[in-house]
C-alpha cells in the first residue's frame, strides 16, 4: 500500500522558501552615513536556489 501512496502523493521536500541579510564587507566606519557597521545585501531563496540583490543596504553595529 504504501508504494501505491508514493506513486499517487508526491514526496516533500525539506527547501522552504525565506530571506535573509548577507554582509558584503567588514565593518568600518562609513563617512557617508556617519556610523559604525557594513554593508549588507539581501538575499532570498525560493524552491532551494538562492539568489542575492545588490549591495545598497547598510547595517549599524559590528555583529
Amino acid at each position: 500500500m504504501d508504494k501505491m501512496l508514493d506513486r499517487l502523493v508526491p514526496k516533500a521536500t525539506a527547501s522552504a522558501d525565506t530571506s535573509f541579510w548577507k554582509k558584503c564587507s567588514s565593518c568600518g566606519y562609513i563617512d557617508v552615513i556617519g556610523s559604525v557597521g557594513h554593508m549588507v545585501k539581501l538575499c532570498h531563496v525560493v524552491g532551494g536556489v538562492s539568489s542575492c540583490g545588490p549591495c545598497n543596504s547598510f547595517q549599524v553595529g559590528c555583529s
